[in-house]
């Protein structure tokens, strides 16, 4: 059974969306969820993953970022921590365009890896 919030008492059953037009950081509530850039903002928009110091996620947490059609291009940061791009395995801030959908994933107390399709 699946109670009010989304969740089977294991974790969520659906990606719980987080809308947001305007500059953003990662609050501990968005593990497990999308962070939605949406359309209706056209405006360039930075989504930063806050410090391991600030917001400790546990291993294996993943965080997806999506820029909707029409939205204006999003960058994800990283504070003092490490992202890494998948394949690459470059560090710092990725940009994800339009119609992009990226995924990072914490590797260890300060690292992340992140992957998806519109993301350079």
């Amino acid at each position: 059974n699946c109670t009010v919030d989304g969740t089977n008492g294991v974790g969520y059953i659906n990606i719980p969306i987080n809308s947001k037009s305007a500059a953003y950081t990662t609050i501990a509530s968005d593990a497990g969820k999308t962070i939605l850039h949406p359309s209706a903002d056209t405006t360039a928009r930075t989504f930063t993953i806050d410090s391991n110091a600030n917001v400790p996620y546990a291993l294996g947490t993943a965080i997806t970022f999506v820029n909707q059609n029409g939205a204006g291009t999003l960058t994800i940061a990283i504070t003092t921590d490490t992202m890494r791009l998948a394949g690459a395995g470059t560090t710092g801030n990725r940009t994800l365009a339009a119609n992009g959908i990226a995924t990072a994933v914490k590797l260890t107390s300060t690292e992340w890896i992140i992957s998806g399709t519109g993301l350079t």
